[in-house]
């Protein structure tokens, strides 16, 4: 069953459609969960009011999207989702699964977000501060059919009428599965070796990227070539240490968790699954 990830600016009805739209999916003898900060008694404007509160409550919306996904139910994600390489996460996870997957932009002014927010507070509801809000607004980052991990997208205008809200079974995405790659796709393979393969895999990556840049004196560094059976990687942009650091860190982590990772067959089958994850990361942004 789909992946159905919300995203929008901070109070721009989400809840509100994603409990509209389980009402409709469930009328429909579906089986739906939805994950939200509340399902996890998460309270919103502290899970957001600073960089490491931020990054624990993405990771624990990540982990719990990465237990609950399945094709048995209907998985709607109602958080904000504002930033591109987040929302690149979790599509990777959809298809690991090899599930269904669509992206319901909650598009409000921001004028009448911040209206609306106001009044919750007026109401003594629970609201984000002026000062999260903001800073939220501001990061938000408008999801683009030119990246597939935004596809397919269905835009509701929050303020028109919940009842005309496009549901998954009527916008088609319930007919579409995403397929497992490389870098996806799970085999399994041994505890022991996995971490050891995926650890120096990734860093034989991590060096030809780093040759390529010493070679390009700064500039970017465009082809990159990986090796027989890899796919060169283009880099557009230099990409420092710290950067190509993180991803490998990030990918290493989705390799070796439960429930995702990456088929391994050899040393070039890892590397494959690394720059492949690698490319998406940087055209994410």
């Amino acid at each position: 069953m789909p992946l159905v990830v919300l995203c929008g600016q901070p109070c721009t009805g989400k809840s509100t459609v994603a409990a509209a739209l389980a009402e409709v999916l469930r009328s429909k003898g579906l089986e739906v969960e939805v994950l939200s900060e509340t399902s996890l008694h998460l309270e919103r404007d502290a899970s957001y009011g600073d960089v490491p509160s931020e990054k624990r409550t993405r990771g624990l919306l990540r982990s719990t999207v990465d237990r609950r996904l399945s094709k048995r139910a209907v998985l709607i994600v109602d958080s904000l989702n504002n930033i591109k390489g987040y929302r690149y996460e979790l599509w990777c996870i959809a298809r690991t699964v090899a599930t269904r997957y669509c992206l319901l932009h909650c598009d409000v002014l921001e004028a009448t977000a911040r209206a609306w927010n106001d009044a919750r507070r007026a109401a003594g509801a629970p609201c984000y501060s002026a000062a999260v809000f903001e800073d939220l607004a501001r990061r938000f980052e408008t999801p683009s059919t030119r990246n597939r991990w935004d596809m397919p997208l269905v835009l509701q205008e929050v303020a028109a009428a919940l009842s005309d809200a496009p549901a998954p079974a009527r916008s088609g995405v319930v007919a579409r599965e995403l397929t497992p790659n490389l870098a996806t796709a799970l085999e399994p393979v041994a505890a022991t070796n996995l971490l050891a393969e995926v650890n120096r895999a990734s860093q034989d990556v991590i060096a030809a990227v780093t040759h390529a840049q010493a070679l390009a004196a700064g500039g970017p560094a465009g082809r990159v070539e990986l090796g027989a059976g890899v796919a060169q990687l283009e880099l557009a942009r230099p990409v420092g240490p710290a950067e190509l650091r993180r991803h490998k860190r990030d990918f290493i982590r989705l390799a070796t968790q439960s429930g995702c990772g990456v088929r391994l067959g050899g040393r070039a089958a890892a590397m494959r699954s690394f720059a492949d994850y690698l490319r998406g990361r940087l055209e994410a942004g």
